[in-house]
């Protein structure tokens, strides 16, 4: 969505990993590539960037898009769009219901599922000539399918790669796309997560597949770090000796040091997390022993089949927000005539709510409205009290002027950040109000 170079992140044991960190001589034509158990991610390796690139053709791929759960205009929704491989047509019912839970799976973890409404969900029916993948269930195997899927990929067991640019194609398909998901039809555990390309694989067949997308959609939607300590093995004995990380969820700071500074989650410090014990500083993150520090001993940026820690959840749904915003449509736009009626529509979500102003003075009696009447002079049926109108004694501004305004406001408690909720999770409509 905000990114343009690529980034790898793969699912593989870790038998295929050496003792350390493999750099390839020419950075720029590597890929990264996180290496995870069925539990953990397991470090990073590298591997050449023209893996599973194979450059397929051309043409526009042909494919029926499903629409699996639509909730608002594409260009203020994330749209998630699956992908089969490997799945023939009389396949497609398995391919079905693989997408399903994969999507049931993200929608119940915190905070998609709070926040469910914000995302689009799409399924692109992608028929292959043949079922199963490359290298599948065992190396040399090969198979005609639509995104040229491969275990194996660049001598790695675990790592699924596909054809990148066809897999995009397929997405395009769809009425848009933020983040892939490619199911590979395989009962073999493995999966690859390109975090530049925001696209992942995963084998939709073995019941640890689908657990790398919400860890994979940490880095792609949430810009969280890595929080384990190591890059290619455990305990390694590394120390960050850098500046502070611009990443949310680690930092150099301590704890006090935080709380002096009040500097990244101090104001967490303490609070009960849902991954487990409290929000404090742990020592070893983002591929570190020691020096840097994460949030809590053990969230879904650490290992898989884990929540988000409060630090990451708060950062999640500040990103969903920046993305999507809070307001699906207002009307009518620019300056106004008086007697018109102003609307806005926010997200349907149950802790969004609206406040309404005439010229700067908050109207209280319309907190939670979607529309109001814009009126320069006092109205002839009014009631009592008095109805509000530009021209009221109260509610007068300088020169003149009318203006009418309206808040969206998320009062969600998964953030504390009072920047945040300022910025990103506070959003206004004003119109000027002219005279008939």
């Amino acid at each position: 969505m905000r990114r343009s170079s690529v980034v790898v992140a793969t699912l593989m044991v870790m038998a295929c990993l050496s003792t350390g960190p493999a750099h390839a001589e020419d950075p720029g034509q590597t890929r990264k590539v996180e290496v995870f158990g069925e539990h953990a991610p397991q470090g990073y390796t590298e591997v050449p960037v023209e893996s599973g690139d194979k450059a397929r053709g051309l043409a526009v791929p042909s494919a029926t898009v499903t629409p699996i759960e639509v909730n608002g205009p594409s260009d203020k929704r994330i749209d998630l769009v699956y992908l089969g491989d490997g799945f023939t047509e009389a396949e497609q019912d398995a391919y079905t219901a693989q997408v399903a839970n994969s999507w049931n799976i993200l929608a119940q973890r915190e905070p998609f599922k709070s926040y469910r409404k914000l995302f689009n969900v799409w399924q692109v029916n992608v028929v292959s000539n043949e079922s199963g993948v490359d290298n599948d269930p065992v190396k040399g195997v090969r198979k005609d399918t639509a995104l040229g899927g491969e275990y194996w990929c660049e001598d790695l067991e675990r790592l699924v790669c596909v054809d990148i640019p066809t897999a995009q194609s397929y997405a395009g398909l769809a009425p848009a796309f933020d983040q892939i998901a490619v199911v590979v039809n395989s009962p073999t555990y493995g999966g690859a997560g390109y975090i530049e390309e925001n696209l992942v694989t995963f084998s939709g067949g073995h019941r640890s597949g689908p657990e790398i997308l919400p860890h994979e959609f940490g880095h792609s939607i949430g810009d969280l770090a890595d929080e384990y300590p190591y890059w290619a093995y455990p305990d390694d004995g590394s120390t960050y000796t850098g500046d502070e990380p611009p990443d949310t969820n680690v930092s150099i700071h301590n704890a006090e040091q935080q709380t002096a500074r009040r500097a990244k989650w101090w104001y967490w410090l303490g609070a009960e997390t849902p991954d487990g014990g409290v929000i404090d500083t742990f020592e070893g993150a983002a591929y570190y022993n020691l020096g840097i520090y994460r949030p809590s001993d053990n969230s879904l940026m650490r290992s898989l089949l884990k929540p988000f820690n409060l630090v990451g959840r708060e950062e999640m749904v500040r990103t969903f927000v920046e993305t999507t915003g809070l307001i699906d449509d207002s009307t009518p736009s620019g300056k106004v005539r008086a007697g018109s009626t102003l609307t806005v529509t926010p997200v349907g979500l149950p802790t969004v709510s609206t406040r309404w102003f005439i010229n700067g003075h908050e109207i209280t009696e319309w907190a939670g409205r979607t529309s109001a009447v814009a009126l320069t002079k006092k109205p002839k049926d009014h009631g009592k009290p008095e109805a509000p109108w530009c021209g009221r004694k109260d509610l007068k501004a300088k020169k003149g002027d009318c203006t009418y305004s309206v808040q969206v406001s998320d009062s969600t408690d998964f953030v504390r950040n009072s920047a945040y909720k300022a910025d990103t999770l506070t959003q206004s409509i004003t119109w000027t109000v002219g005279k008939h």
